[in-house]
């Protein structure tokens, strides 16, 4: 007969916690509510900060601040110039993960290998139904 502890380490610290919802232990969850909320007193303040002013004021990485902005952890409606950066190219975005260039860039590409495997189809079938003639 197993049983379930429900225990774990936590990502930030490294330290045994009972699990919770938020999958880290209690003092890094007061640690990461704090942030927010520093984030959030700073954009309350000015809410045309960018996300590097944001990071300046609050002492945090930038990734840091785009990792929640992705999460959903800060809402961007309310933040006009507060933005997440592009997977590829990291440039600055509202919404998604990669910018409007690259999801075309890669969608024409999927499109032209398409294409190209379709030809090749069609020029086997040519040659196979040339042979049985």
């Amino acid at each position: 007969m197993a049983v379930d502890l429900r225990i774990a380490h936590c990502p930030g610290c490294g330290q045994v916690f009972q699990k919770n919802m938020r999958g880290m232990c209690t003092t890094c969850s007061d640690a990461e509510d704090a942030q927010l909320a520093a984030i959030e007193r700073e954009l309350r303040r000015d809410r045309k900060l960018d996300t590097d002013q944001v990071a300046a004021r609050t002492g945090l990485r930038p990734e840091r601040i785009r990792s929640w902005i992705r999460k959903g952890k800060i809402r961007l409606h309310e933040y006009p110039n507060l933005t997440d950066a592009c997977d590829l190219c990291a440039a600055s975005i509202r919404r998604d993960k990669l910018c409007t260039a690259c999801a075309n860039r890669i969608r024409s590409a999927i499109q032209h290998e398409y294409e190209q495997e379709r030809l090749m189809k069609d020029r086997r079938r040519a040659a196979n139904s040339f042979l049985f003639r």
